[in-house]
């Protein structure tokens, strides 16, 4: 299970990075003509939800990293708890995520932004599963489960980006 969770670490904080550099370059939408009140309260909230994901994400990786060898005793059990409170602050995020209500201004990336939130949800979700009854096959899924939701999430950045700059004009 060890390389099954190198793995997963390594995804996490490659998708923690991609977070940080991708919101970092998406402006948040501008007073203008084309763009709502309700399309800036929207992508405001997009941009919180979008930092704090990246800080839970980095933060869970950093959680979920190295366990022990063997699964049993202190050093184990030490890691799973601080593996599933990592876990689930992350999936509180993703809730936020989720909740997020999109304006006519975002008619694609909005549910995108949902299918991605339920793909993170059901990859993290199998991921706490996987370390609560240590179970490396589901690890394995799990892992897989988020290279689906990372590609999602390049995906939803992308159309986000393109439907901001088309309410910038």
């Amino acid at each position: 299970m060890k390389t099954s969770r190198s793995k997963l670490f390594a995804l996490a904080l490659a998708l923690a990075l991609a977070i940080g550099l991708s919101f970092s370059t998406v402006a948040l939408i501008p007073a203008h003509a084309a763009a709502t009140q309700a399309d800036l309260d929207y992508s405001t909230a997009v941009s919180k939800v979008s930092v704090d994901f990246g800080k839970a994400t980095s933060a869970w990786a950093t959680s979920v990293a190295n366990p022990p060898s063997l699964a049993f005793g202190k050093k184990y059990n030490d890691y799973k708890t601080r593996a599933l409170k990592g876990t689930n602050a992350l999936l509180v995020v993703i809730a936020k995520m989720k909740a997020l209500t999109p304006t006519s201004g975002f008619p694609k990336s909005g549910p995108l932004l949902k299918k991605t939130a339920l793909a993170y949800e059901k990859a993290v979700g199998m991921t706490k599963t996987a370390i609560t009854k240590n179970d490396s096959k589901l690890m394995e899924k799990a892992n897989k489960g988020i290279l689906d939701a990372s590609t999602a999430l390049a995906s939803w950045g992308a159309v986000y980006a393109d439907e901001v700059a088309a309410l910038n004009g």
